[in-house]
């Protein structure tokens, strides 16, 4: 698993302690991960095996902002699915991260969520 961790979760290296600690966290307790995902990544057997929000996503009406990486576990496909799915969202590629784009770019994340807040926060003002 750590091979696709290394990929497609954070491809820093070494991992940032905040990514450690959540590991090492989810290793002391993990009840709701396998509650929800079962023992691994690759062959999902919890509660989430059969589950889909896709047809939902049109609830949603609170501004939002879609963000994923090149590389990552939730692949640019399944993000452009649920930025499609909600009417009105953004969504920014980060092309040079995994799924932890917040810690793999951290200026650029910041950067597009400053904007995203600040459109949102304008638009807000004007109601």
């Amino acid at each position: 698993m750590l091979v696709f961790y290394r990929r497609h979760v954070c491809r820093l290296e070494p991992w940032p302690d905040c990514l450690n600690r959540t590991f090492a966290q989810l290793a002391a307790d993990p009840e709701v991960y396998h509650t929800m995902n079962g023992p691994s990544e690759f062959h999902v057997t919890g509660t989430l095996r059969n589950w889909s929000i896709v047809e939902r996503l049109g609830w949603i009406k609170t501004p939002t902002l879609v963000t994923s990486g090149r590389y990552d576990e939730a692949t640019p496909a399944i993000a452009e699915t649920v930025h499609r799915g909600i009417a009105g969202s953004e969504w920014t590629l980060f092309e040079k991260s995994s799924h932890t784009a917040h810690l793999e770019e951290p200026e650029r994340y910041l950067q597009v969520l400053d904007a995203f807040l600040s459109r949102v926060e304008t638009q807000r003002s004007r109601v």
